[in-house]
């Protein structure tokens, strides 16, 4: 019997309602080699997470319903599954502070770099 080497891919949880953003957001994290789960509402994303256990980093929009309900996802998420990474984005002007986004998750204005993405994506990963 031979070993063979497993690669895992880090399983993104992209919840974003505009589905241009959203398209291009999973391209670039599928090309850097995430396995993207594609959700645009706030229930669609909570009905992937009970059904997928593997998912290890949320990406989520904080206006896809209201800046709140983004914000309150990212909280339920935390609470119920401390081991995701969060990362939020939105590309309206907020003043968020760290502790406003649940654990060690991040806040990602939009636009950004397709470096900055990949970079928080991977720390949210490991966290």
């Amino acid at each position: 019997m031979t070993a063979h080497n497993v690669v895992t891919k880090t399983t993104v949880l992209l919840v974003e309602n505009e589905p241009v953003v959203r398209t291009g957001i999973a391209t670039v994290l599928n090309e850097a080699g995430f396995n993207v789960i594609e959700a645009n509402s706030i229930p669609e994303a909570w009905t992937t997470l009970e059904a997928r256990p593997g998912v290890q980093v949320l990406f989520a929009d904080l206006d896809v319903s209201t800046e709140a309900e983004g914000l309150d996802l990212a909280r339920k998420v935390h609470d119920r599954w401390p081991s995701i990474g969060l990362v939020m984005t939105s590309g309206h002007l907020r003043h968020l502070r760290p502790a406003d986004v649940p654990g060690e998750g991040c806040f990602l204005p939009r636009p950004f770099p397709k470096e900055i993405l990949l970079r928080e994506i991977r720390a949210a990963a490991h966290q």
